[in-house]
C-alpha cells in the first residue's frame, strides 16, 4: 500500500501596506496695513503644496476694502480656508505661498508680490494635526510720480497639516 504525505500551506496575500493621505488646510487670520499710500486695499495668496511634485495648490482672494494704516483686522468675509491634498502621509512637504497686494487708486493701482517657503514634518498616524502659525508681508511702493512711498501689508496664516 502507497501513502502520500500531502502538506496543505495556506498562502495569504500580504496587504499592501496602506499609504496615509494627507493634507494640509490653510487659512488667512488676520491683515495690518503700516504706511502712508492709501486705505482701500485688495489681494490674493496662492498656496502650493509640494511632496515630490506639486500636490495641491489654490488661491484666496480679498476684493477691495478698507484697510487704514495701523489696523491690524480679520479679513472681510472672512475667506474660507483651503483644503489642499499633500499626497501620501509620513513625508516633509513645501509649501510655497505668493501674495500679491493692490493698493487701488483712482489712476494706477500700487502692486508688490512675494514669496515665502514653508517647510512642515507630518505628524504620524493617529497623532495630532501640525499647527503651523506665520506671517507673510508685501511691501507696495506708491508711484514714483506720486510721492514714492512705501506701505507694508502684512499678513497672519495658518497651516494646518495632517496625515490620515
Amino acid at each position: 500500500m502507497l501513502y502520500a504525505m500531502v502538506e496543505l500551506r495556506m498562502r495569504v496575500p500580504n496587504k499592501k501596506e496602506e499609504k496615509m493621505a494627507a493634507k494640509v488646510i490653510f487659512s488667512i487670520l488676520t491683515e495690518n496695513h503700516e504706511g502712508p499710500i492709501g486705505d482701500d486695499w485688495r489681494y490674493w495668496v496662492e498656496a502650493k503644496v509640494f511632496n515630490q511634485g506639486l500636490k495641491g495648490k489654490g488661491k484666496i482672494e480679498v476684493k477691495k476694502h478698507s484697510l487704514p494704516s495701523g489696523t491690524t483686522q480679520e479679513p472681510p468675509g472672512p475667506p474660507a480656508p483651503l483644503e489642499l491634498p499633500a499626497g501620501e502621509g509620513g513625508q516633509r512637504v513645501h509649501v510655497k505661498l505668493t501674495l500679491q497686494a493692490t493698493e487701488v487708486d483712482l489712476f494706477r493701482n500700487d502692486v508688490g508680490k512675494v514669496d515665502i517657503d514653508v517647510r512642515l514634518e507630518c505628524p504620524g498616524s493617529g497623532e495630532e494635526p501640525l499647527v503651523h502659525d506665520g506671517k507673510i508681508s508685501v511691501g507696495v511702493v506708491e508711484s514714483p510720480g506720486i510721492t514714492g512711498e512705501t506701505s507694508i501689508v502684512t499678513l497672519a496664516y495658518r497651516l494646518v497639516f495632517s496625515c490620515d
